[in-house]
């Protein structure tokens, strides 16, 4: 009878969903759109709740990419529609005990703390008079951080989900970069940098055409993440790369050198393909180039900060009508273009502590074991810690959430409440032979 009643329901609910998509096109311009894609992701997150994190990640930046026109408010707004319909899906799923209990870890506390710093910084900015709209801003730079964390820790409660999730995300982001690769003046290696590491620990493990498919694989995101024209991401891959060269096993490094020479081939590849050699040509010229307002920008956050070190300007804060060359007068403020500048400036030394004492504490939990499958997500993490001192993504570090929440989840310890992700819970024809027992 289950076999009959659970197909039933399924199309039950896909022809009410047509209904209700039908008549939210009916709505004026991108409202029309918008509405019918919430509820789209929402019908996917409530069947497959794996995948809130691939598709909010890389389906917020394609929608974003496409329909924001260089407006950095539909950009986010892309992003915290796909999040929300996720978050929606997975209290629905809760209230009808459909999923399973969040997986416990110990930076829970820390994000619940960060996430009570928002709301009390919140509070205090707008009571001195900083502008609503500016607390918004600030406010989304903090909270996007506990927002991922606490998604990953949702949503991916099984190994399976895990690893699902992990698939759908390496391959949408493959053909999104195949799509773009040879768009001169594009911006990218994010997505694909985040997924480097983790196929590099599966690449000393599996074997067969498996090993050459991931290897392949992590050279081609290799190869885009080169081509990123991002200073950031130079930054965050060169310093994930040192963490794994020192931190990782031998499998890690024979992982890396696998990466390391298939990028270099499909380098030598892409050099013929129509394209790719103008936007080389571009990112030479962009090295010789600096935007010029994140010095200046930084320098003004650094003295609100001298001013009141401990907590900050309050959240929101902003400088108005200051002289910076080349831009003349200018609002400076909340976000300075260093995610760094940022806490201290709005919430001072305090905010700062709260906000890197989860983040710090699933790095070194991440690093204890040499050939744990947590090392390339805690090498990842240490990597955009670094580049957050430079860089001030337009949707916020959201890496600093998630990343500390897949290194906890991928933990082989018994610090967590359900299985980890480890060498034994791998299909057997990823496992290395010798370590089988």
């Amino acid at each position: 009878m289950r076999r009959v009643v659970g197909p039933a329901c399924v199309a039950l609910a896909g022809v009410a969903l047509g209904s209700l998509v039908s008549a939210l096109l009916m709505l004026p311009g991108r409202l029309a759109l918008a509405g019918a894609g919430a509820l789209v992701a929402l019908f996917v997150f409530l069947l497959w709740p794996w995948m809130v994190l691939p598709v909010g990640i890389l389906g917020g930046a394609a929608i974003g990419g496409v329909t924001s026109g260089g407006d950095v408010r539909t950009y986010v707004g892309a992003h915290l529609l796909l999040l929300a319909a996720g978050v929606v899906a997975l209290l629905v799923r809760r209230w009808l005990r459909m999923d399973l209990k969040a997986r416990p870890t110990p930076a829970d506390l820390g994000m619940m703390t960060v996430v009570g710093l928002t709301g009390i910084a919140a509070g205090y900015g707008l009571a001195i008079g900083n502008l609503p709209s500016e607390v918004m801003v600030a406010g989304y730079q903090i909270t996007v951080v506990p927002l991922y964390f606490f998604l990953a820790t949702y949503s991916l409660t099984t190994t399976r989900r895990l690893a699902a999730a992990g698939v759908a995300y390496v391959v949408a982001a493959a053909g999104l970069t195949a799509a773009a690769m040879t768009m001169p003046g594009r911006h990218g290696g994010l997505l694909t940098l985040l997924a480097i590491p983790p196929l590099v620990w599966l690449a000393g493990r599996a074997r067969g055409w498996r090993r050459i498919v991931t290897v392949a694989t992590a050279g081609f995101f290799a190869a885009d993440v080169l081509l990123a024209s991002y200073r950031g991401i130079w930054l965050a891959a060169l310093v994930t790369i040192a963490v794994l060269l020192l931190r990782g096993g031998r499998s890690v490094r024979v992982g890396l050198a696998a990466t390391a020479a298939a990028g270099l081939v499909v380098g030598v590849m892409l050099v013929f393909t129509p394209g790719v050699p103008e936007r080389a040509r571009e990112i030479a010229t962009g090295l010789e180039q600096s935007a010029g307002y994140r010095g200046p920008e930084s320098a003004v956050g650094l003295d609100v900060f001298a001013q009141r070190p401990v907590l900050g300007a309050g959240l929101g804060q902003s400088t108005a009508d200051v002289y910076l060359a080349d831009f003349a007068s200018t609002d400076v403020g909340p976000v300075y273009h260093a995610y760094y500048v940022t806490l201290l400036a709005n919430v001072g030394l305090v905010g700062l502590a709260l906000v890197l004492w989860p983040i710090v504490r699933s790095i070194r939990a991440g690093l204890a074991e040499r050939d744990a499958p947590s090392v390339p997500f805690a090498a990842l993490c240490c990597g955009f810690l670094a580049a957050a001192l430079f860089a001030a993504p337009t949707d916020g570090h959201w890496e600093l959430g998630l990343l500390p929440a897949l290194t906890l989840l991928t933990l082989p310890s018994p610090a967590l409440s359900t299985t980890p992700v480890t060498v034994a819970t791998l299909p057997p024809a990823w496992r290395r032979p010798e370590v089988v027992r």
